[in-house]
């Protein structure tokens, strides 16, 4: 198919990494395996289990891990959709081109989430589900949340994969493809539920932190849903902070405290949530 890579010289290699710290998109408890690869060294090369091709596309090659019954299926069900949804990723971030393909995407079970080895990694590995009946769509929602990342790293304008502000884009556009599969891997609760601390002036120098990541997908979905900005207007209005995004798009300063207490006045400051999304809004001033 044009735009393959020609076919490996051994199945299931890719070429050498350059990045080594592997960023990971989770649960907000992670997953044995996600814990076990997180404390060791990536490989020098090639994936990081057995696999076998299901299938490609023109910007994508999709495999599952080897013995996986329901691997195949659920790659099928992938590559159905990868292109298109490539395409919608791609009108966001204002027709950026990515420099490195195919993206390979491997599917296996158990992982409970998805990772990849550096923000520019292509080989995006994404958890599949074991029962009877796999839901395909939570397969293709962590692909998209990967692929964010990707683009992320080649903008290069702010939105760090490995930090607050861009583990909370790749969530939010995810969830925007996929909303029903936001169900576990929410996490704006965990700002609610804590001291509320101010990640919008500044960012969390890691993807991990529930609370931050928190902070900054209801921040994202505030400038979307609750001030209406599109997404590719977000997305074009990176910065280093997500204080920075608002001012491209705003003109002004000091986002943080008309959206906190927006939240306050709906969600009281130590009484739990009880919120189960990412996206409450919009908000009446006064409720």
């Amino acid at each position: 198919m044009a735009g393959r890579r020609k076919s490996r010289s051994k199945k299931g290699q890719s070429p050498k990494r350059t990045a080594t710290v592997i960023r990971v998109f989770s649960k907000q408890r992670l997953s044995a395996q996600l814990t076990r690869l997180i404390a060791a060294a990536p490989p020098v090369a090639g994936f990081d289990r057995a696999v076998t091709l299901e299938g490609g596309t023109q910007h994508f090659e999709v495999y599952s891990a080897t013995g996986f019954a329901n691997g195949p299926a659920i790659a099928a069900g992938v590559l159905t959709a990868c292109e298109k949804d490539y395409s919608t990723l791609v009108q966001l971030f204002s027709g950026l081109a990515l420099p490195t393909f195919p993206m390979n995407i491997i599917i296996a079970p158990g992982i409970g989430g998805a990772y990849h080895y550096g923000c520019a990694a292509v080989d995006l590995y994404c958890d599949g589900e074991a029962s009877a009946s796999p839901d395909i769509d939570h397969t293709r929602y962590l692909v998209i949340a990967e692929e964010v990342e990707v683009f992320e790293a080649a903008q290069n304008r702010g939105w760090d994969c490995g930090a607050s502000n861009g583990e909370g884009l790749s969530r939010v556009l995810a969830t925007e493809l996929y909303p029903a599969e936001l169900n576990g891997f929410f996490t704006a609760a965990s700002w609610l539920d804590s001291n509320r601390p101010d990640w919008v002036s500044q960012t969390d120098p890691t993807d991990q932190g529930a609370a931050s990541t928190g902070c900054a997908v209801l921040f994202l979905n505030y400038l979307r849903y609750q001030l209406n900005f599109t997404w590719p207007q977000i997305v074009q209005a990176a910065g280093s902070t997500l204080e920075q995004t608002y001012k491209a798009l705003s003109g002004t300063s000091g986002a943080f405290a008309p959206f906190k207490a927006l939240l306050d006045s709906h969600f009281p400051a130590g009484r739990p949530s009880g919120l189960t999304t990412d996206n409450p809004f919009p908000l009446a001033a006064h409720p």
